[in-house]
């Protein structure tokens, strides 16, 4: 049989038919054993293991068949020690059964900087060097000494720390500083709305400590400043330089701070009617109110005018806000009529 000839016989197309339909075979069951080997359509969503502490994240990833990797770890006052800070992949990420998710840990052992010298720096510049290295500033005291606001002890709680003696991140340095020549006092400060960090910057800034903190109920989440005692809201507070401020906090997400603080610093729209200029003037100054523009209409003058009409106008509701101006326009005051000489 010639070669032509074998080729379109029935012998040779069955075992073609039967080559290509093996060949078929064998490519599907590759095919199939490698979805089997890839887990292909039946991926694992990475569970969410941030501020889990690390033996919880490594049975929880256990359970989904996943491993894990601590690829680094960090300081963060912020977060639990030991917990999980980052995961890489994210959560929710669908993954192959044995993916590694690499996680990085908040570190246990606290970081640990050299104590600066603050030793006859002003309090501005050692409570930016303390900032600087990572610590905060405490309390401050103040003792006879002619260099006014000048270190000239820095403590933990109530000892000395020596320069360069390894303290923890974050650690709070007490101050001793010259109380200068004369009377040291303190104007304290208006702190409501601030954070607590904010606040406290702000007293020390003022030579004046941080007192008592509480809560006006049992929420801490982005707290501010809601009370604080004294309250130099409506006078001026002095104390003795180094005194506390004692602080009420409370939550901003359930508390409408840009509304309670325009509150407090408006006041009502007084009735100027009938006033003189220097009366006016003085009832404005009591509430904080500036005197705006003020106009004397009908020959009226500084010294012989009462109040004709103000804008805003005094509607017995309607407030102003404090440092406000109010407009004013003067006429001359009505003269006494007397009845007539019946002689």
């Amino acid at each position: 049989m010639s070669v032509r000839s074998y080729i379109f016989s029935k012998q040779f197309l069955k075992q073609l038919i039967l080559a290509a339909s093996l060949t078929i075979a064998i490519m599907w069951g590759a095919l199939k054993l490698l979805d089997i080997y890839t887990l292909h359509g039946r991926g694992i969503h990475v569970p969410d293991l941030e501020g889990l502490q690390l033996e919880e994240a490594k049975d929880l990833l256990q359970e989904f068949n996943l491993r894990y990797t601590i690829n680094d770890s960090i300081f963060d006052h912020n977060r639990d020690k030991g917990s999980v800070a980052l995961q890489d992949p994210e959560a929710g990420t669908e993954v192959k059964k044995n993916r590694t998710i690499y996680l990085t840990t908040v570190a246990v052992l606290q970081e640990m900087v050299p104590m600066p010298d603050l030793t006859d720096l002003s309090r501005r510049q050692a409570v930016a060097l303390l900032e600087t290295h990572g610590l905060a500033i405490g309390r401050i005291e103040y003792k006879p000494d002619i260099a006014r606001n000048v270190v000239l002890e820095q403590k933990y709680q109530d000892g000395i720390i020596e320069a360069d003696a390894p303290v923890a991140v974050g650690t709070r340095i007490n101050l001793v500083l010259g109380e200068g020549l004369g009377e040291n006092i303190a104007l304290v400060p208006f702190v409501i709305g601030q954070t607590p960090e904010e606040a406290a910057r702000t007293l020390i800034s003022a030579s004046l400590n941080l007192g008592q903190e509480t809560f006006y109920n049992d929420s801490t989440k982005n707290i501010k400043v809601y009370r604080q005692n004294p309250d130099p809201l409506d006078e001026p507070v002095y104390l003795q330089a180094g005194s506390t401020v004692d602080l009420v906090y409370r939550s901003a997400e359930e508390f409408d701070f840009e509304a309670y603080l325009e509150k407090l610093f408006s006041v009502p729209i007084p009735d100027l009617a009938g006033m003189t200029p220097d009366a006016a003037r003085l009832k404005l100054k009591d509430m904080d109110i500036v005197v705006g523009r003020e106009v004397f209409e009908n020959g009226a003058s500084r010294d012989h005018a009462i109040v004709l009409r103000q804008v805003p106008e005094f509607d017995g509701k309607s407030t102003i806000r404090k440092g406000e101006a109010i407009d004013i326009w003067y006429e001359p005051p009505f003269e006494d009529i007397k009845p007539n000489d019946p002689n």
